[in-house]
């Protein structure tokens, strides 16, 4: 091939250059070297490309090789059971030994996700069987010879009652995909049904429950079985204690589900929920919490995020004082930095509203009692009500000791005034000797 460049084209004039500036000569240097920087830049990066193409290509490799062996895999399903084997990279030590292989490897184990409903499902759960009863009605009016129109006018919440022929899988797969059958029919029976009173529990009703337990009798409160049994459990049974060894088991579970599985932590434990598992680990077991006395620095922050968030909101308040938990950070605010707490000494006229409150309200109730007190906490109270039924309690000895004291001096006088001391008695007795020598 004839090359297009001639010699003229790539060398410079001679002449052109004698009569050239030396700075320009200069600048014309470091532009190429700057341009060649920016090159050996590009080209880098092209390098970087090229290499990050590679390992795309070799991981999509890998995905249509582990699609090829997943089809083979359902379609073999069908006529032979597999058995997944549980073994290395589950167990396997720091050498990278895995056990030898025994009956336990051929267990699948159960694993249960429970989820909780939100309510946007709650609302497609409720649209699904409203559309459901009514499609039901329509095709029953049909073959009645009714107008649909008859069924348009009849009002929407009439379709939420009837449960019955209801094909809860195609509720579940059209409506709610994210829950199974099982689970709709679960929460539209046992909470979600307009028929159930979801009201909070009266008074009356719980004793009512209560006596119903007792006598096997049965009255009718629009409550559900599973409702009940948890109503009567917080009625007849006291919270159980965390014992050690379940503190043990729930660190080691924490350490290896983290800190947000907590159904599966729940699994590690008997008897107990996620819930609980939460919460004693936040409010007790969490070894990020400080305990002991506060810091200015802690107060500073307190303070500052009970203005920004104000005095209740203690989950999002806690999360700008490291280390203490919600609980702490109400109770230093509500005790101690609150500034609407009266600190100085009881006044008369307080301890008699105190002891009034405390017959009328109830001992004990000091969150009610409180409030009727301007500016007393409920730790305040309690405290006051104790060194009040103390100093009630020492006034009652110290008048009985007087009592006493009173009743045996006026004895004393008595018994003088009457010459039946036990100096005159003696005396009588000796006089009575002699009269009768």
């Amino acid at each position: 091939m004839e090359n297009t460049f001639s010699s003229t084209a790539i060398m410079p004039d001679i002449s052109t250059l004698s009569k050239a500036d030396p700075q320009d000569v200069l600048d014309a240097l470091e532009l190429n070297r700057q341009l060649q920087k920016e090159l050996d830049r590009v080209k880098l990066g092209i390098d970087a490309a090229l290499q990050r193409n590679i390992i795309l290509q070799e991981r999509l490799t890998r995905m249509r090789q582990k699609e090829v062996e997943t089809d083979g895999y359902s379609k073999s399903a069908q006529d032979t059971p597999v058995v997944r084997t549980f073994g290395p990279p589950i167990f396997i030590d720091a050498e990278g030994n895995a056990p030898p292989e025994n009956e336990d490897t051929c267990v699948r184990p159960l694993i249960f996700k429970s989820t909780r409903w939100t309510l946007s499902e709650k609302e497609a759960l409720r649209k699904g069987i409203q559309d459901h009863n009514t499609k039901r009605e329509a095709l029953r009016a049909m073959r009645e010879g009714r107008s649909i129109q008859s069924v348009e006018k009849m009002s929407k919440n009439l379709f939420l009652y009837n449960v019955e022929e209801i094909n809860w899988s195609q509720i579940a797969k059209q409506y709610v995909p994210t829950k199974t059958k099982e689970e709709c029919i679960i929460q539209w029976t046992n909470h979600d049904h307009p028929c159930i009173n979801n009201d909070e529990w009266t008074t009356l009703e719980t004793k009512k429950l209560l006596e119903i337990v007792d006598q096997n009798n049965g009255i009718r409160t629009n409550r559900t079985a599973a409702e009940c049994f948890k109503q009567y459990n917080k009625q007849s049974s006291d919270p159980r204690k965390w014992s050690k060894e379940e503190d043990d088991i729930l660190i080691r579970a924490v350490d290896l589900y983290g800190e947000k599985n907590w159904q599966q932590v729940a699994h590690c434990l008997d008897n107990r929920t996620g819930q609980q598992c939460l919460h004693r680990w936040t409010k007790t077991l969490n070894p990020a919490i400080r305990r002991g006395r506060w810091k200015k620095e802690e107060d500073e922050a307190l303070r500052n995020a009970v203005s920004i968030y104000g005095a209740g909101n203690w989950v999002k308040v806690q999360q700008y004082v490291l280390g203490r938990t919600d609980v702490q950070c109400r109770e230093r605010w509500m005790n101690v930095l609150n500034p609407d707490i009266k600190k100085d000494s009881w006044t008369n006229e307080e301890d008699a509203k105190l002891l009034e409150l405390s017959r009328s309200i109830g001992v004990g109730k000091w969150a009610k009692i409180s409030a009727f007190m301007d500016g007393r906490t409920d730790n305040q109270c309690w405290r006051r009500y104790k060194v009040l039924k103390k100093l009630e309690m020492q006034k009652m000895i110290t008048d009985t000791n007087l009592l006493e004291n009173q009743e045996v001096g006026t004895t004393t006088e008595v018994n003088q005034n009457s010459g039946d001391s036990p100096t005159n008695k003696r005396k009588s007795r000796k006089g009575t000797t002699k009269r009768k020598k």
